[in-house]
């Protein structure tokens, strides 16, 4: 069961480790902060579940009882919370589509120019660059598509397929 102490306590051990990177940029040190934030996502994960009330929750579902108001928001922070906030707090996706949109400029430049080796090299590091910052656009992209999703999915009464799926979402979190 989550513990908000324990979470708090791994803010700072996570806080000290970044403290350290900028100290000493290595990519072990570095290596070492992503696996640490990792365990700190974990455990805010866990104790964010340890406080939803997913016990009154999960016989509604599976005896396709209506759902309240605040049923249908503690299944939307369950099933799709994290994106919610994720597109909330998320504020770097026109600087990376900007980015993007730099760097297949420059690849543009050089399509007209002979590609020797020096152009050749340069086309791999703006390929590289470019598959660098795809992942955080196409992430963003399927959490606010996965939201849409739920919304359009939750926006009309739930047929008994829907509380059976549910049931099953919910089920597997535990």
């Amino acid at each position: 069961m989550g513990d908000v102490s324990q979470v708090t306590a791994t803010i700072q051990k996570t806080l000290e480790l970044a403290s350290r990177c900028t100290q000493l940029e290595t990519s072990e040190n570095y290596g070492a902060l992503g696996d640490q934030v990792e365990e700190l996502e974990a455990q805010a994960r866990e104790a964010f579940r340890s406080k939803m009330d997913v016990g009154s929750l999960l016989p509604k579902l599976k005896a396709a009882k209506p759902l309240t108001p605040d049923d249908l928001k503690t299944l939307e922070l369950l099933i799709v919370g994290d994106a919610e906030y994720f597109l909330k707090y998320e504020n770097d996706l026109e600087q990376w589509k900007s980015e993007i949109k730099k760097l297949l400029g420059e690849m543009a430049g050089l399509q007209s120019s002979d590609l020797d080796v020096d152009r050749l090299m340069h086309l791999r590091a703006l390929c590289a660059e470019v598959r660098r910052v795809l992942p955080d656009v196409v992430y963003y992209l399927d959490q606010k598509e996965r939201s849409a999703k739920f919304e359009e999915a939750t926006r009309k009464p739930l047929d008994p397929e829907g509380y059976r799926v549910l049931a099953e979402i919910i089920e597997q979190m535990r």
